[in-house]
């Protein structure tokens, strides 16, 4: 169960098209001892493209919001509704009273590629009660709603990373496909134009590796096919850089610290002639750069974003690159 203010009253589960078929009962377990509204569930589990979905929400409209009494509420209209999926009141009446118990029966089967998330528009009706008449307030439109349409068939694959989730140009990569689709699907590959293909062919596994005079941003994306249904695309971005042995990285005593870092990002360069700091986002757009001195260097990261980056220590010859978390 969950408590709700007025303008949110009506939950995710109201997302769908009117149908004129499905009844409902109220939750029995579902109470408002407050008196300030209540509908449960508090969350719906998503639907699935091309399977039949049918959930019950009981919602019981406030008594009151902020000193105002509530005569009761209209649900007008909701607008971006996910194809296939429809909803019914209890009693065909869309209006909720203070007090009382109602339900929405909400069913259908999601449309072949409608998997997604939906933000929906409800518009809703507010009445305050005077003398006991309806007197409107006003409608207001909710927009904080969505609703989730999973897909049938997932593009799923999992990349052997080196050190620090970087994609080694001197070393071979194996891409591993983790989805739910069998041999004989169609997978839409790519693998960018900087990856060289060693090995692999359909559903996989693949072997790649990258041009030793390589290093920077790059992504593999997949969308897997298997009739009649198509996956999302899914796709990993990753930083692609040499990957040093690690008692190589012993002997260049490069100190990185603290990880994850909230505002000053403290490097020690030692003995290993870096020379300059680059940030990158996930996007592979650089965020950040700085010149180092030798030894001791701070970073100021503090107008970062939280989230996860590749920072890379650069010099004439080569750069060493590892993976950040900015809290």
């Amino acid at each position: 169960m969950k408590k709700f203010t007025i303008i949110l009253i009506v939950f995710v589960g109201l997302l769908f098209n009117y149908t004129a078929n499905a009844q409902c009962t109220p939750d029995p377990n579902c109470s408002d001892p407050e008196g300030d509204g209540e509908y449960c569930p508090s969350q719906f589990p998503n639907a699935v493209e091309d399977e039949y979905y049918e959930e019950t929400l009981t919602i019981i409209a406030p008594i009151s919001q902020q000193g105002i009494v509530i005569h009761h509420i209209d649900l007008l209209s909701i607008t971006n509704i996910p194809p296939g999926m429809n909803y019914q009141c209890q009693d065909d009446d869309c209006s909720f009273w203070p007090g009382i118990a109602k339900c929405v029966n909400v069913s259908g089967t999601p449309d072949i590629g409608s998997w997604g998330t939906y933000k929906l528009y409800l518009s809703i009706e507010i009445f305050m009660d005077v003398n006991g008449f309806p007197v409107s307030l006003g409608v207001v439109q909710d927009s904080s709603s969505t609703v989730t349409i999973d897909s049938q068939l997932h593009a799923d694959f999992d990349i052997d990373y080196g050190p620090d989730n970087v994609v080694c140009n001197n070393f071979s990569t194996s891409i591993y496909y983790t989805g739910d689709a069998t041999e004989s699907a169609t997978y839409n590959w790519n693998f960018g134009e900087n990856a060289i293909i060693i090995s692999g062919e359909g559903q996989g596994p693949y072997e790649i590796e990258y041009p030793s005079t390589y290093s920077g941003m790059d992504s593999i994306s997949l969308e897997v096919q298997e009739s009649p249904y198509t996956s999302p695309v899914f796709t990993q971005a990753y930083y692609v850089d040499v990957c040093i042995a690690l008692d190589e990285k012993e002997i260049i005593n490069i100190e990185v610290r603290p990880n994850p870092v909230v505002n000053y990002l403290f490097i020690n360069t030692g003995n290993s002639m870096i020379t300059k700091a680059v940030i990158y986002d996930l996007t592979g757009k650089e965020v950040y750069e700085a010149l180092l001195q030798k030894n001791s260097n701070s970073l100021d990261l503090s107008q970062l974003q939280k989230g996860i980056y590749f920072l890379s220590l650069i010099n004439d010859k080569t750069s060493i690159t590892q993976k950040i978390i900015k809290k």
